[in-house]
């Protein structure tokens, strides 16, 4: 099995860890493999998961860690030149096939999986944001007089938390902080961390 996911404050995020959980007498001696995506710095990204993993008895076999384009789009600091993130894709790819041909030779990358992985990912990020992804946030913020009602934002959230109400769409509070509809608005209506949209970005626009 393959689990593929962004990392969140170098952990986890909420809607997988409930996943996880919920599944727990499934994991039982089943082989795993963990691919976590990250924008600047994860330490642990798969690791973490591979240990939620192993406590429900599966057999981590390895982990894979790739930089992506930031998808937190009302964040500046984040943000970098179209050129860079395409380059990014295009390194991803290659370190995709790369890891293919080591797992077809029964050397699968250890990216992430270790004591001493462990360590940078609770000393870079984890420990100082250790509540962030405790809860599910109630922190998203959609603009009225920004919002037309387009339904996007309601179809695309994976929790349910956007629902219509008189044609503007309004959020409750099970954000999993997957930017989804912040990234997709058309009107820019959406922000989360920020106060407003400084680029959008879904994964077509870099390839």
């Amino acid at each position: 099995m393959v689990f593929s996911y962004p990392v969140q404050y170098s952990n986890i995020p909420k809607i997988l860890k409930d996943f996880i959980v919920s599944h727990k007498t499934v994991w039982k001696d089943k082989r795993v493999f963990v691919i976590a995506t990250m924008a600047l710095f994860s330490g642990d990204g798969a690791g973490i998961l591979a240990r939620e993993l192993k406590r429900y008895g599966a057999i981590v076999i390895g982990g894979l860690h790739l930089k992506m384009p930031d998808s937190i789009a009302d964040e500046k600091v984040l943000k970098r030149p179209l050129a860079h993130n395409k380059k990014l894709i295009i390194a991803a790819e290659q370190k995709i096939k790369k890891a293919v041909r080591e797992f077809k030779n029964d050397n699968p990358p250890q990216e992430g999986i270790g004591s001493l992985y462990h360590v940078a990912g609770l000393l870079g990020q984890r420990l100082y944001c250790i509540n962030k992804t405790k809860q599910y946030s109630d922190k998203l913020k959609i603009h009225p007089e920004k919002c037309i009602g387009c339904n996007k934002c309601v179809a695309l959230c994976p929790m349910k938390n956007i629902e219509l109400k008189n044609r503007i769409a309004v959020s409750g509070k099970r954000c999993t902080l997957c930017y989804r509809c912040v990234n997709t608005c058309p009107k820019q209506a959406i922000t989360l961390l920020g106060r407003r949209v400084v680029e959008q970005g879904t994964i077509d626009k870099y390839l």
